[in-house]
């Protein structure tokens, strides 16, 4: 497919060429900026905004860069102020029943207002931020002896990980806390330019959203092994079309702006985590064994880059027209396979990390290696993906995915040493076994540590912050115009915000109320 150009010349036909896709110095550094505004007309791409045009284009459309590798570094780093601020509750909240109004708002003043803050700053404060926390954590481990008490129980105590680990909900409360916070910082000026979602190939923190909810949904799926597991899909896959076509209705009724360069014109995120439970389910029934999850997972991902290489991924990127069902919606529905390859990906390693119930320390150690080494060479393809195919999560390619998992198993690796180790305390995780005591009928139960407050809540009606996020996003944008306000009423309003949606939930987790 050959590149459009634009002809700037007095004559038609004879003056001279910009080509904006060509990465040269020529091209996109000396164009005039009206000239790259006629162009984006021409090829009916709008940009987000109107400010420093020339770095979102530039960004935006060059899918080897270098740019896109401390983007995705970034992006990861964005997401530790919610890891740090989960783990300062627990170490400093601990002491303060779950129920304690003064723990809710110690945990959101640790969490909440550090997110919001580090999402308006600069990269290097961001890594400031988290390096001096870090360090904070590691002193009070230190302080705590945890360090002095481990090469003693080294063979004297059983960790236990149980069939739906603390790690799978703290990832799962991140994404609940992170696009929280995200898909309204997104409507704010300063934060929209460096981190908005990419609209072909890049990764941002806003790209992080969709797939780390589709790896969260796998951490606590099983793979289909007969029929009668594809019968009770409906309970599942049914709610999440439905509020997909609601959302859908609804911001029609209301002509409300949704970007359709995201989903398509009728498809959202509802859309493509029903779509990716439904056919991932079908998908994973190809699959004997949870063993086989993995070359199957690799098999899609595979055939689905290579169909995106044929010319699939220039039609999603750059196509104008949106006429007829698939037009309309091409971002959603060619992203689909890579949400079935991630989703499948993840069902492997939550049954890889569940493998065994308890665990020495010796074997708990292994464990711990074995995710490094994964998080190693995770990152390690997303740097070569990132000159090669690119990363791209409107197409969800292989750059892509391999980037999100990465992510995730590097959020596993830190949440289980912090949470299945250094915070486990003798008396409440590990329990000491005698010489004496050999027999498994004899072994007793490890009693989990307790999670922040907030994580507790999240846990237990996630999807319902995730739909007050949502309806409290458009009532702050019809209302509070948030493109035109200043940095410090953008922090008061987004902390406001999401104080908002977290109150809901925890008053809802201190009557026990599950909604959703």
């Amino acid at each position: 497919m050959s590149w459009p150009r634009l002809d700037i010349g007095s004559t038609t036909g004879m003056g001279y060429y910009y080509d904006v896709y060509n990465a040269s110095d020529k091209c996109v550094l000396s164009a005039p900026l009206h000239i790259f505004q006629s162009y984006l007309a021409n090829v009916a791409w709008t940009p987000i905004v109107d400010i420093d045009l020339v770095e979102v284009v530039t960004y935006r459309t060059d899918k080897k860069s270098w740019q896109s590798v401390q983007s995705s570094v970034r992006s990861f780093l964005m997401v530790m102020p919610i890891l740090l601020g989960f783990t300062l509750s627990q170490l400093l909240c601990q002491h303060l029943s779950l129920h304690s109004t003064r723990r809710f708002f110690m945990e959101f003043l640790l969490i909440a207002v550090p997110t919001v803050c580090n999402m308006r700053l600069a990269a290097e404060h961001n890594c400031l931020y988290t390096a001096l926390v870090a360090a904070y954590i590691v002193f009070l481990l230190w302080h705590s002896g945890v360090w002095a008490r481990s090469p003693v129980e080294s063979t004297n105590y059983i960790y236990k990980v149980g069939h739906r680990p603390i790690v799978f909900t703290l990832i799962r409360a991140t994404a609940y806390v992170g696009t929280g916070a995200a898909i309204l910082a997104i409507d704010f000026r300063d934060f929209l330019v460096n981190n908005g979602k990419s609209r072909d190939f890049g990764a941002t923190i806003m790209d992080v959203g969709i797939g780390l909810f589709v790896v969260t949904m796998g951490l606590v799926s099983h793979r289909a092994r007969h029929l009668n597991d594809v019968k009770r899909l409906p309970k599942v896959v049914l709610p999440l079309l439905v509020l997909g076509l609601t959302r859908t209705v609804v911001i029609t009724m209301i002509n409300y702006h949704q970007d359709e360069r995201e989903y398509g014109k009728h498809l959202n995120a509802f859309f493509t985590l029903g779509l990716t439970k439904l056919f991932g389910t079908l998908c994973s029934l190809l699959a004997s064994s949870d063993k086989q999850l993995l070359p199957l997972s690799l098999g899609i991902l595979g055939l689905h880059e290579l169909i995106l290489q044929l010319g699939i991924s220039e039609y999603v990127m750059l196509t104008a027209n949106r006429k007829g069902f698939f037009d309309s919606n091409r971002e959603g529905l060619s992203a689909l396979p890579g949400c079935i390859a991630l989703y499948l990906l993840s069902i492997y390693l939550a049954k890889w990390y569940t493998s065994k119930d308890h665990l020495n320390f010796a074997e708990f150690c292994a464990k711990l290696r074995h995710l490094l080494v994964y998080s190693i060479i995770g990152w390690t393809l997303v740097f070569i993906c990132a000159f090669t195919c690119g990363i791209a999560r409107v197409t969800f390619n292989t750059g892509y995915v391999i980037w999100l998992f990465s992510i995730c198993v590097t959020l596993m690796l830190l949440y289980a040493f912090l949470f299945e180790f250094a915070l486990v305390s003798a008396r409440q995780n590990t329990i000491l076994i005698p010489d004496s005591i050999k027999s498994p009928a004899q072994l007793a139960q490890s009693k989990s540590t307790d999670l922040p407050a907030f994580v507790e809540s999240l846990n237990m009606n996630g999807l319902t912050h995730f739909m007050i996020s949502n309806f409290l996003t458009g009532f702050v944008n019809m209302t509070l115009e948030p493109k035109k306000r200043s940095s410090l009423e953008s922090i008061i309003i987004l902390t406001v915000y999401l104080l908002s949606t977290a109150s809901v939930v925890y008053a809802l987790f201190r009557k026990r109320i599950r909604v959703a």
